[in-house]
């Protein structure tokens, strides 16, 4: 028998997880720099790290640390930026540039907040990444497992290749 979800819980998860029209673009205080936005490929070869599924919606599970901290992200291949919630981030999103609301199309909807955390995926460490902290307590209660955010294709386009096997569950990442 499957859990029963509610239709604001269902409702959120497909809004978090429909973030490929979500906008990059951030108001700022004036005189505040904008943060800067790593364009350094990675030079490991390859990285292979276990995945799950979410038995309640499918979603493929990675296991991640942020920050030095274990942590549980969707893996979104339609999410042009990876977003990490406050919690894991350890950022307070108050003190943070707003991420602006999408033109159109229905991705993020919410308060995104932009900063910077230490994302380390297997080998592959990225230091001071920007990404898009916001609340995950939503998609959390419909996946009914804490989830700390979603990786998105800012980091799948560091590599040459991304390759999800599913019946092996892992997730390679490659450079060569």
């Amino acid at each position: 028998m499957r859990p029963k979800i509610s239709i604001s819980a269902l409702f959120a998860l497909l809004l978090v997880l429909s973030v490929p029209f979500i906008a990059v673009g951030s108001r700022q205080a004036p005189g505040q720099q904008p943060l800067p936005y790593p364009a350094s490929k990675t030079s490991h070869r390859r990285t292979v790290v276990p995945i799950e599924r979410s038995p309640q919606f499918g979603a493929i599970l990675v296991s991640v640390y942020v920050n030095g901290k274990p942590a549980v992200l969707i893996l979104d291949t339609g999410s042009s930026t990876t977003i990490l919630s406050p919690e894991i981030s350890g950022l307070n999103p108050t003190h943070l540039p707003r991420a602006d609301p999408p033109r159109k199309g229905t991705g993020f909807v919410g308060d995104g907040r932009w900063g910077q955390a230490t994302l380390t995926i297997g080998t592959t460490v990225w230091k001071d990444k920007r990404v898009l902290v916001v609340d995950t307590k939503d998609l959390s209660r419909a996946v009914q497992r804490k989830i700390d955010g979603i990786l998105g294709q800012d980091i799948l386009e560091e590599f040459k290749y991304v390759e999800i096997n599913l019946e092996e569950k892992r997730l390679t990442l490659g450079s060569d």
